[in-house]
């Protein structure tokens, strides 16, 4: 089976502790080859850990005899480290956002399409949710969808994420309503599709971010609307999914699915797994066979920005 030769770009939370212990349990698909950070030390002390032959550089333009760039650094730098790629000749998986609002979104868009022979996958790793096809396969049980409410409640002051520089005080729109909340919109966006319209309210409760920090947002799709809210400033934790129907509701929480018709009650178990692990290998196929992107397009991660800048603006 042929190796993809990877370089990476960053450094950070992501790439240690998501994309790194993913990428070594697909050793039989990926050799790294090189890793870039804007602290040549950083990226020295990384390419020791990744293997004695893996390069150290601090300017992504300089790696060689790699295949493709796993990017993941401040989202505000997205398009340059793109650019440096595909004038290189180097396939993309880029960390989401697709980028740090609609307008640059639209120029990274425009670049791929004059590099179209090279791949450009957002990592939105949420699209790999087993739920998804537990819920989709059992949707119809609960008759017409009459609406849905999707509720999360995420503490972040005190995480790592919260403590980093680019975080604090955010160049991307809405700070962690869209760092976090592309997830969510993924999510939703997987079951019902292409949404139709959206409204919403934002507030900043906290002061850990100089950013926005509690939204509502109303979504309407064709088959049905309803209600996301996400708020990352109480220090409790809170997650929970419904869909209404004419017939029944369906409910996830705890890792299952639960399908409830009057007394009738079914409950499906969502198995575990490593949403990283599972882009890396979608991103692998699509490489090697040149097929079409389709849980990695770049147009459905503009599309997931997009839902979440209309309410912030």
């Amino acid at each position: 089976m042929r190796k993809l030769k990877l370089g990476i770009i960053g450094s950070g939370i992501a790439v240690k502790e998501l994309h790194l212990p993913a990428l070594r349990t697909l050793d039989t698909l990926y050799e790294i080859k090189a890793i870039s950070s804007r602290n040549i030390d950083h990226a020295t002390s990384l390419a020791r850990e990744c293997g004695s032959n893996v390069m150290a550089f601090d300017d992504p333009s300089r790696m060689k005899d790699i295949d493709a760039v796993d990017i993941a650094v401040p989202v505000n730098l997205n398009y340059d480290m793109i650019k440096i790629a595909f004038e290189k000749g180097w396939d993309v998986i880029c960390e989401k956002p697709i980028a740090e609002n609609t307008q640059s979104a639209r120029k990274i868009l425009e670049l791929h399409e004059r590099y179209p022979q090279r791949m450009l996958y957002i990592a939105e790793s949420h699209r790999h949710d087993p739920a998804i096809k537990v819920i989709k396969a059992h949707l119809s049980e609960i008759g017409e969808v009459v609406f849905f409410d999707y509720t999360l409640v995420i503490p972040t002051k005190d995480s790592k994420y919260a403590k980093t520089e680019w975080r604090k005080h955010p160049a991307h729109v809405g700070g962690f309503l869209s760092d976090g909340g592309v997830h969510h919109v993924a999510f939703l966006n997987a079951i019902f599709g292409k949404y139709l319209s959206v409204n919403g309210f934002v507030k900043q409760i906290s002061d850990f971010t100089e950013a926005y920090d509690t939204m509502i947002m109303n979504i309407k799709y064709e088959k049905g609307f309803g209600t996301y809210s996400v708020t990352y400033a109480p220090n409790y934790r809170e997650n929970e999914f419904s869909i209404y129907g004419s017939a029944g509701f369906l409910k996830m929480k705890d890792s299952k699915v639960t399908v409830v018709k009057g007394n009738d009650i079914k409950e499906y178990p969502v198995l575990p797994a490593n949403f990283f692990a599972e882009e890396f290998k979608d991103f692998y196929n699509c490489v090697v066979n040149r097929q079409k992107l389709v849980l990695g397009d770049p147009y459905l991660a503009f599309t997931d920005l997009e839902m979440i800048e209309k309410v912030i603006h």
